[in-house]
């Protein structure tokens, strides 16, 4: 009869979620007399043994009852009615989101009679329609987990695989669920959104928050076809507890280890690159105040040092003095270069020398600021004194971890229980220049970048009655992340000599510059983001009789910042051009001889917008779950989600709209909120430009320049049968919406004049005159910079959002048969499939509408000649997924424990993340070819994956099977265990590209004409570099040399095909078609098929943790444990380097990439934990 109203704490629990006691359980049952008859009114007490609260109920006109919520933990269940015995169950566990079925039978007698049950539930799932996997805390404890890193369980559950480098977050845990992106993905910790909202993820991550494994209770991984309480996101939910205090005093202090010398060398590698890592923390658990008050804390601190082995290129010390004669050497530079005196555009009487010594400067003629610049660079230490690849240097990182969780559980009363968790995150990584801390020379990172993260929340839930309960929640998680380059806070380039340079907090230092001939020197900038989301949840539970009715809402609002700075000191490119002659078919020119004479052939700078994004995420829903019959559950539920667009606080951003496009000619509509329009400068240029394009400036209210879909009504149904008791069979289907999916840099606070940038070009160079384009180190674009940016403006690119969003979703269902082998052993089989709609991809209109000979440039013909690029996200992707599912679990007993999981699995999709924040499938053309013209196998398509989980105590000593009974035995022997993880899995798609020239206005891919794994051959006669020198085409397909035959594919028709703009085909030229090409089957015989035809190596490997533990005081003691990872030394593959059909089409350059600080070899953890 009683307990049970779940009403608002799901769907208000989710920042781009939606759950109510989405961090809880509940128990429900029926209870019987020996007849099978109901027992109406029968008394059932339901009793946490962790921290001794007692609930009572009621039983129904039915006989059913419902305890909910309750918290995750260890329970007793006892009923009891007049003229029957009392039944006690025990040995009862709740697990997150887990509605479990004790049912009960009573027995004539007196209630004081006492009947105990001690065997533990069955793990059968009788309650709901869910495709889930709890995992407890023994689990997470005993698997191996490099960098202790809980995440990475996910993929060992059936329907999960890596993504294997392609997200933003893959280092840190990323994982594909059912085929979905891993940004729809929900992460809750205790019930709140644990999740980043931020633009470009530069947490590296998809969570706030990751407390360590010793912190938690379990998480649960639901997968479909879950309750209407989720929202936020159509992919997988985790949902993970942190443990709570308890009556009994419980803790422990480790340390984890990690040492280059525990390491073995990749296959890749030619030295084993020195790592150093130590995790240390504790965890403390108590009452403050027993069965009322109960305190868990943990902290935990990681250092990482390492080398990143890197080889660049230097001047040499001749080079540094003006003296280039050394790339006269062909032996030293790999080619013959002769140089040109600067600005002269060449001829043979203006060669480069000096008192006639061939390539080199006069003094006089060497720029003092570059040659600062080539002395700090660091000597050459390798390669033979040759010109390049001649400097290496192992340039050490360090990064320092410190986290803490902290939590007070507050039993108020019986009708009141209230807890409060406050947890933070603070890394901080500092990457030592490849170059110097002057030169620096790292790529996009920074030297010093930071992650600094918080997550709170407020829980109160009170029972009105048993059967009445209302659950408030109060979350916040908040996130500041930066990267900042060398001297970011020192206003460095004027003392190098470096002039016009613009120096800001944060963004000092020096401008980048890309010398041909040598590594980059300066900095590649500086990236800033943060999060705020601020979330307010309420739920209600009800049970009417054989009904448990949840309500909820929630109401969450999202701000979040993003500053992005790649050339606000500048970015220099010297490229040969001014010491060439133009007129010489040889090699001629060197960038590092124009960077000697100060001769720079294209410059950049550009200023940074300030862009604070919000917007408001609310949702409701109801859920009816209807125990219909002591064998049938169905689980109803409807959910309502409304994700507004996104607005720039201040106002400043902007969308373009287009319309009525073609060749040469469009119509478009530039949106800018009106709140601006009295504020906003665009200059003279800018309203020129558009309006020679057809493009309008319009002045709107609405600042946030698109409209959401406002019905966004999402069904859930699902079922449970017991067919006997020992089989279920569970059916779901559900609607899921997704839209609060991170579009990454495609931002409309982006866009012109918000970001400003100013570009010199080269003036045009030809033989006998080269002049140069006015910038100098001296000056920088100072010029420029006094002019404006308004008036520097050319062919600006706009970031675009679909005016009308259509909010992505996915309709997921399941159909599942569980079978109990016995009571501590389950064997589940179930299909599940999704299709999802509206997801967003990326679209340019203005894209060139036809395809024209190559070498043909087609900006003139787009439909907006004057404009660049214009990225809209536009929701119009769709993506299917079909598996077979199986796994079979066993809980521990007699020391042995596993979960082993099998999918067999196909997904296709058309697109990928717009804003590039994962691998897209790309398009040809996307003005001819529609977007459904390339639906192929997903990016994440993995067709068969076997995993296995599993731990095993060994019988020996204390407490154990055999040898139990000698104290100093029990030291040798006893206290032993073993944990193992397997996986098993065949590889993922990828393409195969052309290696000829094709037309303009696409991107063209190779066709494959026969086997692509067949041994030797013939290469196909559009195709002829597939084969070697001696024309032969490689023996042994499926090798890291030749992981594909290339001579297998031929290519898409030439780019000559197509006559060149104003003739026509076959009319003085050879050309087959008459461009511009716009008919699809033409298009795709000169652009070829489909991507990811192709399918790359799988891998299989074993990961092994051996512990042993040595009792100390009563229940205490210290455990020595090791990890190994990659036990066998096995060698993955990744998917080829070298994609094209030419004959090094498909050689294999590296291993795959599972997570961060990795390696593909084998390497050992070492660690000590002591319990208490």
């Amino acid at each position: 009869m009683s307990t049970a109203i779940l009403f608002t704490t799901q769907l208000l629990t989710c920042v781009p979620a939606s759950h109510a006691q989405a961090d809880q359980g509940a128990i429900t049952g029926y209870i019987k007399d020996a007849t099978g008859a109901a027992v109406v009114g029968a008394t059932v007490t339901v009793t946490n043994i962790d921290n001794g609260l007692v609930l009572t109920s009621t039983t129904s006109g039915g006989g059913v009852y419902v305890m909910s919520p309750l918290k995750i933990g260890n329970y007793s269940v006892s009923a009891t009615a007049p003229g029957f015995q009392t039944v006690t169950q025990n040995n009862i566990r709740v697990d997150i989101q887990q509605r479990l079925a004790i049912n009960l039978t009573l027995r004539p007698g007196a209630v004081t009679e006492t009947v105990e049950v001690t065997d533990a539930a069955p793990l059968l799932q009788t309650q709901d329609g869910a495709v889930q996997q709890v995992i407890s805390a023994q689990t997470i404890d005993s698997t191996p987990l490099n960098g202790r890193n809980f995440v990475y369980i996910a993929q060992l559950t059936a329907g999960v695989a890596p993504p294997f480098g392609n997200t933003r977050g893959s280092g840190s845990g990323d994982f594909v669920a059912n085929g979905q992106r891993t940004a729809q993905n929900n992460f809750i910790l205790d019930g709140v959104d644990n999740n980043t909202n931020l633009v470009d993820f530069l947490n590296g991550a998809s969570y706030v928050v990751r407390p360590p494994p010793d912190a938690l209770a379990e998480f649960n991984i639901q997968t479909s076809s879950f309750s209407a309480e989720f929202g936020h996101s159509a992919g997988a939910v985790v949902n993970a507890s942190i443990k709570s205090g308890t009556n009994q005093i419980h803790g422990s202090l480790w340390e984890y280890l990690r040492n280059t010398k525990l390491d073995a060398q990749n296959w890749n590698a030619l030295t084993i690159p020195a790592y150093h890592e130590n995790q240390f923390g504790g965890t403390l658990g108590l009452p403050l105040w027993k069965n009322k008050l109960f305190y868990f804390g943990d902290t935990e601190a990681n250092r990482i040092a390492y080398n990143n082995p890197g080889t660049y290129t230097v001047p040499t010390a001749k080079m540094r003095q003006g003296d280039l004669s050394e790339l006269l050497d062909a032996n030293l530079n790999g080619q013959s270069v002769q140089l040109y005196q600067p600005n002269s555009g060449g001829g043979a009487n203006n060669k480069l020398s000096c008192n006639g010594r061939n390539n080199v400067f006069c003094a006089n003629q060497i720029n003092k600021v570059a040659q600062t610049i080539l002395n700090l660079y660091p000597l050459p230490n390798t390669n033979g004194g040759k010109t390049y690849n001649n400097y290496i240097v192992n340039s050490p990182t360090h990064n320092n971890t410190y986290q803490w969780d902290q939590r007070l559980d507050w039993n108020i009363s019986a009708i009141d229980q209230a807890y409060v968790r406050y947890s933070y995150n603070h890394v901080i990584t500092v990457n030592d220049p490849p170059l110097g801390p002057i030169l620096d020379g790292s790529g996009y990172g920074g030297e010093y970048d930071t992650n600094l993260a918080q997550d709170f929340i407020l829980s109160e839930t009170h029972f009105f009655t048993p059967s009445f309960t209302n659950e408030f929640r109060f979350g916040f998680n908040a996130g500041r992340f930066s990267f900042l380059q060398p001297n970011a806070n020192v206003n460095l380039a004027p003392t190098l000599g470096l002039g016009g340079i613009p120096f800001s907090p944060n963004e000092g230092g020096l401008p980048l510059g890309i010398v041909y001939g040598l590594s980059n020197w300066g900095s590649q900038g500086t990236s800033n983001e943060s999060q705020n989301v601020y979330q307010i949840l309420d739920n209600v539970s009800k049970t009417l009789g054989r009904h448990n009715l949840r309500a909820g809402v929630s109401f969450q609002s999202i701000r979040f910042f993003y500053r992005y700075a790649p050339s606000s000191l500048g970015n220099y490119y010297f490229t040969g051009l001014y010491t060439s002659d133009p007129a010489v078919s040889a090699t001629t020119g060197s960038g590092i001889a124009d960077f000697i004479a100060d001769q720079i052939n294209t410059s950049a700078l550009s200023t940074a917008p300030n862009i604070n994004d919000a917007l408001w995420y609310n949702a409701g829903y109801f859920q009816d779950d209807w125990k219909i019959s002591p064998k049938l559950t169905l689980n109803l539920g409807i959910r309502y989600d409304h994700y507004e667009p996104y607005k720039e606080n201040s106002g400043s951003q902007e969308n373009f709209i287009a319309s009525d496009l073609g060749f040469s000619t469009g119509t478009g509509t530039l949106l800018i909120p009106t709140k601006i329009k009295n504020s906003l400068a665009l200059g003279t240029k800018l309203p020129g430009i558009l309006a020679k394009d057809n493009v309008g400036i319009q002045y709107i209210d609405n600042e946030r320049l698109a409209n959401s879909q406002s019905m966004n009504f999402a069904p859930r149904v699902g079922i449970s049968y017991q067919v006997h008791p020992s089989t279920v069979v569970r059916a779901g289907f559900g609607i899921f919406y997704g839209g609060l999916e991170s579009q990454g840099g495609s931002n409309l606070g982006d866009n012109f004049p918000f970001r400003g940038q100013v570009n010199v070009n080269p003036v045009s160079c030809t033989l006998g005159n080269c002049p140069s384009n006015g910038v100098t180190l001296e000056t920088g674009e100072s010029a420029q910079f006094a002019a404006g940016f308004l008036n520097s403006v050319s062919n600006p690119g706009f970031h675009a959002i679909d005016s009308n969003i259509k909010t992505p979703y996915t309709m997921n269902y399941n159909l599942t048969m569980q079978q109990e082998i016995s009571n501590s052993m389950a064997a589940t089989i179930s299909y599940v499939g999704n299709e999802s709609r509206h997801l967003s991809t990326y679209y340019d209109p203005n894209t060139v509408r036809g395809l024209y000979a190559a070498g043909t440039s087609t900006q003139q013909f787009q439909p907006f000649p004057d404009l660049g690029g214009i990225g809209t996200i536009h929701f119009a992707g769709v993506s299917t997924y079909n598996s077979l599912q199986a796994k079979l679990e066993k809980r521990a007993s007699h020391g042995l424990s596993f979960l082993a999981t099998y999918t067999w699995a196909h997904a296709f999709d058309d697109t990928s993340s717009a804003g590039g924040l994962s691998t897209a499938i790309g398009d040809r053309n996307m003005a001819i070819l529609p977007f459904i013209s390339e639906y192929t196998n997903s990016v994440y398509d993995v067709r068969n994956r076997f995993t296995f989980n599993g731990n095993y105590i060994l019988p020996f000593g204390k407490g154990r099977t055999y040898l139990n009974q000698n104290k100093l035995l029990d030291y040798a022997v006893g206290g032993w265990s073993s944990s193992l993880t397997f996986v098993a899995q065949t590889g993922t798609p990828f393409t195969v590209y052309p290696d000829t020239g094709t037309v303009s206005g696409g991107s063209a891919r190779a066709i494959q004409a026969r086997d692509p794994f067949a041994r030797g051959g013939s290469p196909d006669p559009s195709n002829p570099a597939a084969a070697d020198a001696s024309g032969n085409c490689p023996a042994n397909p499926k090798t890291r040399e030749h992981w594909f035959n290339p001579c297998s594919f031929a290519n898409p028709l030439p780019g000559n095909s197509i006559a060149p703009v104003g003739q026509v085909a076959g009319v003085g030229n050879n050309a087959l078609f008459t461009g511009p090409v716009t008919d699809p089957a033409t298009a795709i015989a000169l652009l070829g098929g489909k991507q990811n035809t192709l399918y790359g190596p799988g891998y299989y490997g074993v990961n092994m943790s051996l512990f042993k533990n040595f009792p100390t005081f009563r229940e205490q003691y210290v455990q020595f444990r090791a990890d190994v990872f990659n036990v066998l030394n096995h060698p993955t593959l990744a998917n080829p380097s070298t994609t094209n059909d030419n004959n090094n089409g498909g050689n294999i350059t590296g291993p795959k990439f599972f997570q961060s600080n990795t390696p593909d070899a084998r390497f050992f953890q070492l660690a000590l934990r002591y319990s208490f």
